[in-house]
């Protein structure tokens, strides 16, 4: 069916989540440049600990097939894209030819909220998102603010590191040399190790913010059940990059990643500060860019928050938008 014919005979309806199916996932793995963020995988378990009963996914059907979602919640009579809060990027997911249909899934989402709603805010869109091409709601006042910028690394070239400053590629070369005399090991976690993996993340995130004073994101127990619950989701689905160094039996530092649409996200880290002299976050972020340029991705996201670090890695501010819709 062409693009055209699609549009034209689109079935929408609203459901929750977790009976959406295993459609939602081929969904998420045909429409181009998909984050990790907008599949099942990341939002089922987000609704599930974040959103119980106030979460729904507006569905577009053509035979029988799902071409278009778009996942929202209701809070405290707002209405936002699921996945608000944990997640660094905001998005629904919409086949070519359907994205300029972006508006009556909004509009079926909201007709099926029970409940008073004063503002949709569309948090983290990209600049191409159709969610701020769609039309605004007749008689509600709408306004685009700036969103938290990602940083991105480009990929692509004869080796690698090639788009890497020299100076980090020197830095990352003499990591792993330290780390090979010390008798480390880094490895690719998978399953059946990837909760004790989660297990040890959560551990070394907490002290490594700890010897700073503070607690880290995996303080909030929210979180911490959300990224164990979704881990092996998005590992059952491929879409998760685990690395983690152990030495001497015991894992000193470990890096969550998620993959995309030839996009791999920087999510979560955590080392041991007593092993701080070995840099084992920079021979896991470049073990993890390395992987990444294996699998043919394009970028490496590091997603929000403009630490100096990630531009010495040579990533560039990707910019991030934010719709807001209010009623008058």
């Amino acid at each position: 069916m062409n693009a055209r014919a699609m549009a034209a005979t689109l079935a929408i309806d609203v459901r929750p989540p977790d009976e959406v199916g295993a459609a939602w996932q081929r969904l998420w793995e045909r429409v181009p440049e998909a984050t990790p963020f907008a599949s099942p995988a990341w939002l089922v378990p987000w609704a599930r600990h974040y959103a119980p009963g106030r979460c729904w996914v507006a569905c577009a059907s053509a035979d029988g097939e799902l071409v278009a979602c778009l996942p929202v919640f209701w809070w405290q009579e707002r209405v936002l894209l699921a996945g608000t809060g944990p997640s660094d990027h905001g998005a629904g997911l919409f086949m070519p030819g359907v994205e300029a249909r972006a508006g009556e899934l909004l509009g079926a989402a909201l007709t099926t909220i029970i409940g008073p709603i004063e503002r949709v805010e569309l948090q983290q869109l990209a600049p191409a998102s159709p969610l701020l091409a769609m039309p605004s709601l007749a008689g509600w006042t709408d306004s685009v603010e700036h969103g938290d910028a990602c940083p991105v690394l480009p990929l692509g070239g004869s080796e690698p590191m090639e788009h890497v400053p020299k100076r980090m590629r020197r830095n990352w070369r003499y990591a792993l040399h330290t780390l090979e005399r010390a008798g480390a090991r880094l490895e690719l976690v998978t399953a059946p190790d990837v909760g004790e993996a989660v297990a040890d993340l959560e551990r070394l995130h907490r002290l490594r913010w700890a010897e700073r004073g503070e607690r880290g994101v995996l303080a909030d127990p929210l979180l911490q059940r959300l990224v164990a619950d979704a881990a092996s989701a998005l590992d059952d689905a491929g879409m998760l990059r685990l690395h983690r160094l152990r030495l001497d039996g015991q894992s000193v530092a470990v890096l969550l990643a998620l993959h995309g649409d030839r996009r791999t996200c920087c999510y979560l880290s955590g080392f041991d500060p007593a092993f701080a002299r070995l840099s084992p976050v920079t021979a896991l972020i470049g073990a993890t860019i390395e992987q990444a340029a294996r699998e043919g991705d394009v970028a490496v996201d590091f997603l929000r928050g403009e630490e100096p670090y990630k531009f010495a890695w040579g990533a560039t501010a990707a910019p991030r938008l934010k719709r807001v819709l209010t009623r008058p």
